[in-house]
């Protein structure tokens, strides 16, 4: 299976996931706000027994009449009756005992506080209030009416009647139920957030990577054909040199002779340095690279680079050189050398015809300083973060104009081996104004 297809069913198996959390998250509310709304129509018609009962006690401690009433004589009893229809037909003759005999009448406030303690008992602690309404459920005139969008946010009990032709009744309202559900699924919201979260981490991280793995190839592919023209010019110039001194046509004039032998030395060397680079990251990168220390002479080394970059540049280029060191440098003397000369070689290739280049060498603590600064094109500052990795041109793969050799492991090669000297190279730059790199090297005993 390639892994385009494994990709999707990736993204599709993660899709589902979280489809199945949504509706189990769903239904669970569901399932809530029914064992709410079950729950506030038991506990109801209780609330509204007790505040009759309660208004009851009141009246009888008043008038200190017996507590005591005889029910069988006012209602007719049934033996199947239902628990629910024996407590509305108790409800409508104690509240019709109340009212008719000491003209008290429900009060709402106290059904109010009775109702939301009975809930609370349940452990709902819910915003509510009650009503009096008609047998419909339609609150009566001077009672709350909810209307419009508040209605979707709350739950009805069912009507509860006062007397028995239910001419007088009372409802509940459960106001925001949404926040009891929350509480309720609060263990399940959290879980199902973090799993959220973790799928989109996944899909996101995912994303990345194949974006990466796209720009990798992209560059491998660069790599690739630049290496080919890197190796082919050389390549043609050995192949065509060689032939012109194998003819013997130049056996009449050996200073010209001679020439030839030093282009083909030259172009030589230039494919061997490429190898060299290229062989010395592969070490580093399976820690077989094997150092050897010296003591170097840092500024004798300065000056064997300028007379190299002087001679052999196409463009007008000055050194300056600021050396000011006096403990001994302890390193590789050849991997370094080739560092230093790696980022002067971008000094000159990405700058203008005319090329100023800053060698400098000084001591921080118990570091050397090394630095090299130009005035060339400088690095985007979007590029500066992923300038030493592999592949990597500072931004020129996007300029139009880019007519500049390379494939981008001359700074990856000096991080890699700085690095390996347990030292850092750190960069500053602006874009169209300078670049300079800091090696910082430690010192040894």
């Amino acid at each position: 299976m390639s892994g385009k297809y494994i990709k999707i069913i990736t993204f599709l198996g993660l899709l589902v996931i979280v489809i199945i959390q949504s509706v189990w998250l769903v239904k669970t509310y569901q399932l809530i706000e029914l064992q709410l709304t079950q729950s506030g129509n038991r506990i109801f018609p209780k609330s509204v027994l007790n505040e009759v009962l309660e208004r009851l006690s009141i009246i009888t401690e008043s008038y200190g009449e017996d507590k005591t009433l005889n029910l069988s004589t006012n209602m007719d009893y049934d033996e199947n009756i239902s628990d629910k229809t024996l407590k509305e037909h108790l409800i409508s003759f104690l509240n019709n005992y109340a009212d008719s005999l000491y003209q008290s009448h429900i009060s709402i406030q106290l059904l109010d506080s009775i109702f939301k303690a009975d809930m609370k008992e349940e452990g709902y602690n819910a915003e509510l209030y009650c009503m009096k309404v008609d047998s419909t459920g339609i609150p009566i005139d001077g009672e709350k009416k909810i209307s419009g969008i508040n209605a979707m946010r709350t739950i009805k009990t069912s009507v509860v009647a006062l007397n028995k032709d239910k001419t007088e009744c009372v409802q509940a309202v459960i106001v925001n139920p949404y926040w009891i559900a929350i509480r309720e699924m609060s263990v399940l919201l959290i879980a199902t957030a973090l799993l959220i979260c973790f799928v989109a981490g996944c899909i996101i991280y995912q994303i990345k990577i194949i974006i990466k793995q796209n720009k990798i190839a992209m560059l491998r592919q660069d790599f690739t054909y630049a290496m080919i023209h890197d190796m082919k010019t050389p390549i043609n110039t050995i192949t065509m040199a060689g032939h012109v001194l194998e003819s013997g046509m130049m056996d009449s004039n050996p200073a010209l002779k001679k020439q030839y032998f030093s282009i083909l030395k030259e172009e030589s060397m230039h494919l061997l340095n490429l190898a060299e680079k290229i062989l010395t990251i592969a070490k580093i990168e399976q820690s077989r690279l094997k150092l050897t220390d010296e003591e170097i002479d840092v500024n004798s080394m300065f000056d064997e680079l300028i007379q190299k970059f002087s001679l052999n540049s196409d463009k007008e280029v000055s050194f300056i050189k600021d050396f000011s060191i006096t403990s001994r440098l302890i390193a590789d003397k050849e991997y370094l050398k080739e560092a230093i000369s790696n980022l002067i070689d971008n000094s000159l290739k990405y700058s203008d015809e005319k090329v100023t280049v800053k060698l400098t060498a000084e001591e921080n603590g118990s570091s050397i300083l090394i630095k090299v600064r130009d005035n060339g094109w400088g690095i985007p500052l979007k590029e500066q973060k992923r300038i030493f990795e592999k592949f990597q041109r500072g931004g020129l793969e996007y300029r139009k104009d880019n007519k500049v050799s390379g494939f981008g492991l001359g700074l990856n090669y000096v991080y890699k081996v700085i690095t390996a000297m347990n030292g850092s190279v750190s960069l500053n730059s602006i874009e169209g104004e300078y670049s300079e790199f800091i090696l910082n090297l430690p010192i040894k005993n």
